[in-house]
């Protein structure tokens, strides 16, 4: 993979034959194309999460795609570095001089990009988290014995003070940092503490459902499906969490999920295996598993989503689950109100409404379409009942908002 941060200008060959890095240099073409990318999103209204650096590869791919391939690498530069595993890269304490490598290249990225306002920041995909895997698990990677892969909650801190420290010392705009799930840990259901605990501004969560507890797993078969797929909490201000389903249920997501998550406060992010190479992306019409119809209901849906985002005042809602009979729902009472109905009641939902006049629209989920309500008038506060049409059926999507004085 090229263009990388560092210039392999050698001398020697490094472990893939090609000349070694040197990395007391930058290779500029690298960051050139990285502004280029996140410029030519921000054009088309994408935002870009930029993340610094690599966790799931670096302890969980298998040779000679991990360590063995990183610039770090003892085989690998001309510096003198010999990262050997992510217990020298992504644990406390570092080597002092790998540390001031490693801040160097953050500050480069944040001096390439800081301008730009389509930008999230991520510190590392998937790194340790001071957990151990069984011997088998960790033989399916290509691995021997139980690896020591260590904690990487601490370095991932010092990363995110580091970009908050730099951003204010260069008067560069700030832009939100993230944390997401680590793997191993040691107990599954407090996987998302370290999210929650730390500095991050958004979070991706992973897996802490009770079922662990038990043993289980839910990639393993006959185990439920987590809780961020199914029945998402609430967001409840502590942190931004962007829901992606590669933490929580790789190979999953339909419809309901992205509305779901929506109505409860997350931005929803799908791992689209049907874009994924491998996958028979090409041929929309096979309907098997992992193929790219598996997946269109879901991509829909997040457009969806959007547009609903996009018509609101969203600043102002939140998500409540006392307003209406489904507990699926998005208010700014008085004013707007979003709500699910996922097909439990048949169209049917109540909703606590503040006194006043609304305007109210149907939108199905899976048929996609939208059919105009009647204005209701609410003379004082009180629960109200509705049906959807036949035209928009459940699962379904009632959207109210306040009309006149």
């Amino acid at each position: 993979m090229s263009p990388q941060p560092w210039p392999r200008s050698g001398p020697g060959s490094a472990k893939d034959g090609k000349p070694k890095f040197d990395l007391e240099r930058f290779d500029e073409a690298f960051f050139d194309r990285l502004r280029d990318r996140v410029t030519r999103a921000g054009e088309r209204g994408i935002y870009v999460g930029v993340m610094f650096f690599e966790g799931w590869g670096l302890h969980l791919s298998p040779a000679p795609d991990h360590v063995e391939g990183h610039p770090f690498h003892r085989a690998n530069n001309t510096n003198g570095v010999a990262v050997e595993s992510i217990l020298d890269y992504q644990v406390l304490p570092l080597d002092t001089r790998l540390a001031e490598l490693q801040a160097a290249y953050v500050r480069k990225v944040v001096d390439t990009l800081h301008d730009l306002p389509n930008l999230l920041w991520e510190v590392a995909n998937e790194s340790s988290g001071g957990g151990t895997v069984d011997p088998a698990f960790a033989e399916a990677l290509g691995q021997s014995g139980t690896p020591d892969w260590g904690d990487s909650t601490p370095w991932q801190y010092w990363v995110m003070e580091l970009v908050e420290r730099y951003q204010q010392e260069m008067g560069y705009q700030r832009h939100p940092i993230g944390m997401t799930m680590q793997f191993p840990v040691p107990a599954q259901t407090k996987v998302n503490d370290p999210l929650f605990d730390g500095p991050a501004d958004w979070i991706s969560p992973g897996y802490d459902d009770e079922i662990f507890a038990a043993g289980g797993h839910p990639m393993m078969p006959g185990s439920p499906q987590s809780r961020w797929l199914e029945d998402p909490p609430a967001a409840d201000a502590r942190k931004v969490i962007i829901s992606d389903t590669d933490h929580y249920a790789p190979g999953r997501g339909d419809a309901l999920w992205a509305w779901k998550s929506f109505v409860r406060g997350h931005p929803p992010v799908l791992m689209d295996f049907g874009i994924i190479g491998g996958t028979s992306p090409d041929d929309p019409d096979t309907g098997g598993p992992m193929s790219f119809a598996t997946f269109e209901a879901a991509r829909y849906a997040m457009g969806d989503t959007r547009r609903f985002a996009e018509r609101m005042r969203l600043l102002q809602m939140e998500p409540r689950d006392d307003v209406s009979s489904t507990g699926y729902a998005l208010a700014n009472p008085g004013e707007e109100y979003l709500v699910l109905e996922p097909g439990e009641t048949n169209g049917h939902v109540s909703v606590a409404l503040e006194a006043g006049r609304y305007a109210s629209e149907w939108f199905s989920v899976e048929r996609r379409v939208a059919v105009p309500g009647e204005d209701v008038t609410v003379p004082a506060a009180a629960s109200v009942d509705f049906t959807a049409p036949a035209e928009a059926p459940a699962p379904t999507v009632l959207y109210l908002k306040r009309v006149g004085d």
